[in-house]
């Protein structure tokens, strides 16, 4: 009897979340108080969608041109993303692109595989949302062609979060005690 009378209790706590939120939900949109709720949701998913292309036309407009063809803009999209492609007309400066979700590492982890790879990065734009990340690096890179592969390879590392052996350098990335070593010895401690 104890148990039935809980469940009901929950089961009415719960209707009156829900109800709490449909009532916000009301609140925000035009002429929907007599709305049923499924109506409700439809006109809610339509303003949600429509106010994302409002803000990718202002993105397009004021931003840099955007590599994610899920969403114009510099955003970041829905799908995980790396790439990497060199820039036209500037010798030695590629573009890398990396969208994935948002986590505390991903700065320090894009700045090893850079500095492993014997480059530096001379621009860089980052955009956060809704748990995502979207960056997009232009890098000097003096690289010779045949490592090209290897910092693909490791950005989408990166972007997968999971540690990886690559380039002129090893670069340990994911873990907490994360650690660059060079081949070259320089007689000093290359801990990051």
């Amino acid at each position: 009897m104890t148990a039935s009378r809980s469940h009901k209790e929950a089961e009415r706590r719960r209707r009156q979340r829900i109800n709490a939120h449909l009532s916000t939900l009301r609140s925000l949109l035009p002429s929907t108080s007599k709305m049923d709720k499924a109506s409700l949701l439809a006109q809610v998913v339509h303003r949600v969608k429509k106010l994302r292309c409002q803000v990718a036309d202002v993105a397009r407009r004021d931003g840099p041109a955007c590599l994610c063809p899920e969403l114009p803009g510099p955003l970041p999209s829905e799908s995980d993303e790396a790439s990497l492609s060199r820039c036209s007309g500037e010798e030695g400066l590629v573009e890398a692109t990396v969208c994935c979700d948002d986590r505390p590492s991903l700065n320090r982890d894009l700045g090893q595989v850079v500095r492993a790879f014997g480059a530096r990065v001379v621009r860089a734009e980052m955009a956060t949302l809704a748990g995502r990340t979207r960056c997009v690096l232009r890098i000097k890179w003096a690289g010779r062609e045949s490592e090209f592969g290897g910092l693909k390879r490791a950005l989408r590392m990166v972007m997968e979060n999971r540690a990886l052996d690559c380039g002129p350098d090893r670069v340990a990335v994911g873990d907490k005690r994360t650690r660059a070593y060079s081949s070259i010895d320089t007689g000093v401690d290359d801990r990051l």
